[in-house]
């Protein structure tokens, strides 16, 4: 599905339809609900942000495994990298939001949106070049060094990151038997790394 509002292009692929149906349908928790509205709350804070720097998003693609926003950039690496740690700081706001009204009336579905903003925020904040703390790092190496430079050091960061997720996936899966969320992400995360260099 591909529509524009306006100068921004929108782009919904039809796997990510697939996929939320397909989570909708087997999830008894309505964690992938949750999970939905803290991917909402993490890419709002980063539009904006883009937005208070006065940036305007040329096209939003929204895929099964995130949402990807096209921009041009118009200040520096010190502006990009707020912009990418935007979104996990909106996760950890709804958290401390959500725990306040927890602790007004205790619910389950609200402890477990608590955990589903955590857990985004912290998953993010692992710095992998695809995930918003390894563009972070790079913007911020970037300021120190030349970006080649900057690159390398966050591929290898990258790699020294994803060897004990990928470690971690596993012994989830093993402990769980069919937990295999981590072990995908370490994979798909692990793709990424490999396809960028």
């Amino acid at each position: 599905m591909r529509f524009c509002i306006k100068e921004c292009r929108i782009r919904i692929s039809f796997f990510f339809f697939l996929t939320v149906c397909l989570a909708l349908i087997l999830d008894k928790t309505n964690t992938a609900v949750l999970a939905l509205a803290a991917a909402g709350v993490h890419e709002a804070g980063h539009l904006l942000c883009m937005l208070a720097f006065g940036e305007r998003p040329a096209c939003v693609r929204v895929e099964p495994f995130g949402f990807c926003i096209t921009r041009v950039p118009r200040g520096g690496y010190r502006q990009e990298m707020l912009i990418a740690l935007a979104g996990p700081a909106a996760n950890l706001l709804a958290a401390l939001l959500l725990f306040l009204a927890a602790r007004l009336c205790h619910t389950a579905c609200l402890n477990r949106a608590i955990l589903v903003n955590l857990s985004l925020a912290a998953f993010n904040l692992i710095p992998i070049e695809p995930l918003d703390c390894g563009r972070a790092v790079f913007c911020r190496l970037c300021c120190r060094t030349d970006s080649a430079r900057a690159e390398r050091i966050v591929f290898f960061v990258g790699v020294f990151f994803l060897i004990p997720l990928t470690v971690i996936g596993f012994l989830v899966l093993i402990k769980s038997r069919y937990n295999v969320t981590l072990l995908l992400a370490g994979a798909y995360l692990a793709c990424t790394l490999l396809k960028k260099r």
